[in-house]
C-alpha cells in the first residue's frame, strides 16, 4: 500500500528520535512509519521540515505551503491525518483516510470539528480502549484501538540487575508535578531517605538554567530547586538511546498520569525497558502495566506514596516485576502494531 502521514506539528524526521528529545506522539509516527516501511509499503510522512529525505526506507516530505505546492504525492491508498482532522483535505486522491487521535477524544465532538468527520468520514484510530470509551460516538465512523508499541532501544535496554533507589519520571510541569512532588515529600523520602527523584523535563531544564518559562511553570522551578536536599533533580531528555539507558539504570517509573493521558507513552517505553512503575490508575494507565506483575496501580495518594517507597527500599520486589515487564509475550514492537492496523485496514477495506 502507498500510505501517507501528515503530521502539523513540530518539525522532524525519522532521524530525530535518534538525535535528538522528541515527543512520544511523534515518535509514534515515526516508529509506526519504520514498521509499515519495513513490511514492504511505500511509506512517506509530511511534516513541518523545510528538506525531503529518505530514512529507514520511509519518505520524509515538507507539508505543502500553499495551493500550489506539489510535495506531496498525488495518489495514495492511505491517507493518515496525525491528531488533527483538518490535515484530512490535503490536495492528494486517497483510497481511504484515517484520522489518528493521540489527544482528548471529545474535540472531536465540536461542531466545525464533526462536520469535517462527518464529509471525509475517515478511520478513527485510537490509543487505548480509556480513549475510544471517552469518545461519544458520533456519525457511525469506523473506530478502532491502535496499542502503541516501543522502539528498538527501548525493547533492547538490558535492565541493571542491582540498580540505584533512583525513581524517574517524566510528568509534565502543569499535568501532576506538583503532586508528585507531594507525594515525594509527604510520604515517599521519609520512608525510602537515600532515594533520588530524576525528573526528565525540557520547562524544568529551561527554567533551572535562567532560561524564560510560562508563569504557571517558574514558581514549579523554583519549588524543584528547593527539593534538591530531599534527593529531587532535574535532567534535560535526550534521545531514544540516551532515555532507554537511564530506564534500565532506575529502580522504578513513578507516573502520576491524568485523566486526558491515554496514550501514556513514557509508560510504554519504561515498562518495555524493563522499568517496573507505579501509576495512578487515570487515562489509559492501567492498560500500559499489570498491576502486581509489571508495576502498581495506586488507588490513593497514601498507597502511591507506599508502593513507591516499597520498591525504593526493597530491590528484589522490583527486580521480580522488571522481569514481569520483560516478559517475551508482554513486549510490543512497533513491527506488531503495522500487522495490527494491516488487518485491520483489510477488514475495513471488505
Amino acid at each position: 500500500m502507498r500510505i501517507l502521514f501528515a503530521d502539523d506539528g513540530v518539525p522532524y524526521d525519522g532521524r530525530t528520535p535518534v538525535e535528538d528529545p522528541l515527543g512520544g506522539g511523534e515518535r509514534a509516527v515515526v516508529g509506526l512509519a519504520r514498521a509499515l516501511a519495513a513490511r514492504g509499503h511505500r511509506v512517506s510522512v509530511a511534516t513541518q521540515i523545510i528538506d525531503p529525505a529518505s530514512v529507514d526506507g520511509v519518505g520524509w516530505l515538507p507539508l505543502p505551503v500553499d495551493a500550489q505546492d506539489d510535495s506531496l504525492p498525488e495518489t495514495v491508498d492511505v491517507l493518515v491525518a496525525v491528531r488533527r482532522p483538518s490535515l484530512l483535505r490535503l490536495p492528494v486522491r486517497p483510497g481511504r483516510k484515517a484520522l489518528w487521535v493521540l489527544g482528548d477524544p471529545t474535540s472531536l465532538t465540536r461542531p466545525a470539528v464533526r462536520a469535517r468527520l462527518l464529509h471525509h468520514r475517515p478511520d478513527l484510530l485510537f490509543v487505548s480502549e480509556s480513549q475510544r470509551r471517552a469518545w461519544p460516538g458520533t456519525g457511525g465512523l469506523t473506530a478502532h484501538v491502535l496499542t502503541p508499541g516501543a522502539a528498538a532501544p527501548f525493547l533492547a535496554a538490558d535492565p541493571d540487575p542491582d540498580p540505584p533507589a533512583v525513581a524517574v519520571s517524566t510528568v509534565h510541569p502543569a499535568h501532576g508535578l506538583d503532586w508528585l512532588l507531594d507525594r515525594w515529600e509527604a510520604g515517599i523520602a521519609p520512608a525510602a531517605p537515600d532515594a533520588h527523584l530524576h525528573l526528565y523535563s525540557v520547562l524544568l531544564t529551561a527554567g533551572l538554567n535562567g532560561q524564560p518559562v510560562p508563569a504557571d511553570i517558574a514558581h514549579r522551578v523554583d519549588r524543584v530547586r528547593a527539593l534538591a536536599d530531599a534527593g529531587v533533580s532535574v535532567l534535560a531528555p535526550g534521545p531514544d538511546a540516551a532515555l532507554a539507558d537511564a530506564w534500565r539504570r532506575a529502580r522504578v517509573f513513578l507516573h502520576p498520569g491524568s485523566s486526558g493521558d491515554h496514550a501514556c507513552w513514557s509508560l510504554v517505553e519504561a515498562q518495555a525497558a524493563g522499568l517496573p512503575a507505579v501509576a495512578r490508575s487515570l487515562g489509559g494507565a492501567a492498560e500500559r502495566l499489570v498491576d502486581g506483575e509489571t508495576g502498581h496501580l495506586a488507588p490513593d495518594d497514601a498507597a502511591f506514596e507506599n508502593l513507591a517507597a516499597m520498591l525504593l527500599t526493597q530491590p528484589g520486589v522490583a527486580a521480580n516485576l522488571s522481569t514481569g515487564a520483560r516478559d517475551p509475550a508482554r513486549r510490543r514492537p512497533w513491527v506488531d502494531v503495522a500487522r495490527d492496523l494491516e488487518a485491520h485496514w483489510l477488514r475495513f477495506g471488505r
